[in-house]
């Protein structure tokens, strides 16, 4: 595969810096941003696993990155370019669940704990996935093609396979989990509303009904 260009690698960094420079204007976009940590932070730690089991599911299997072949840095930069923009739009997709319409609107800090909740699935799932695909392969003796072995020894065919089955699982289970952090978000709206309706008083967090009294 021929390398990355520069701009495939200039214009996630200059989007996600200008997501930080609107995020500190507009609200909503404090979620985009929170999502964009999340995701990207999650991301990294998982790559830097890939890039040791098999380096060249970055450098073979994907368009590789001039200059780029240190484990570690493999790890920082496909974290970066495979998850930002999967990460900006789970949170800007819970940042207008949050706040579009008549009802109590959340902020950003109060999908912290779910949020981390759907890493911490993501993880165990992908972890789950991983362990079992290596261990399956080795008892089913799957073997890639033989034309892989010019590009990847074949001492390693069995980790690019588990690789690859786990970076789409993870994937996979990142759209599923931001969905249902959605739905627990407009959940967790509805029940404000209700219970505003049935106290006749806005619902609001532990630290305002403080500073209120």
């Amino acid at each position: 595969m021929p390398p990355l260009a520069t701009h495939q690698i200039v214009l996630p960094i200059a989007a996600c810096v200008l997501l930080a420079v609107v995020a500190g204007r507009i609200p909503r976009y404090r979620f985009a941003l929170l999502g964009f940590v999340a995701i990207v932070g999650y991301a990294v730690l998982q790559d830097q696993v890939s890039a040791r089991l098999c380096p060249e599911y970055f450098t073979v299997l994907h368009r590789p990155i001039p200059g780029v072949t240190d484990p570690t840095l493999l790890g920082v930069c496909w974290g970066f370019l495979g998850g930002w923009w999967g990460g900006a739009l789970l949170g800007y997709a819970a940042g207008l669940t949050a706040t579009i319409g008549p009802r109590p609107k959340l902020a950003p800090w109060e999908i912290l704990k779910p949020l981390a909740l759907l890493i911490g699935g993501v993880a165990v799932v992908t972890a789950l996935t991983g362990l079992s695909v290596w261990r399956h392969s080795e008892m089913l003796g799957v073997v890639l093609d033989p034309g892989m072995a010019e590009a990847v020894p074949p001492k390693r065919h069995r980790a690019l396979f588990t690789v690859a089955c786990y970076h789409f699982v993870a994937y996979a289970s990142s759209a599923v989990g931001s969905v249902v952090l959605c739905v627990w978000v407009a959940s967790e709206r509805r029940t404000r509303a209700r219970q505003e309706k049935e106290t006749g008083l806005p619902d609001l967090p532990d630290d305002a009904r403080r500073g209120e009294e």
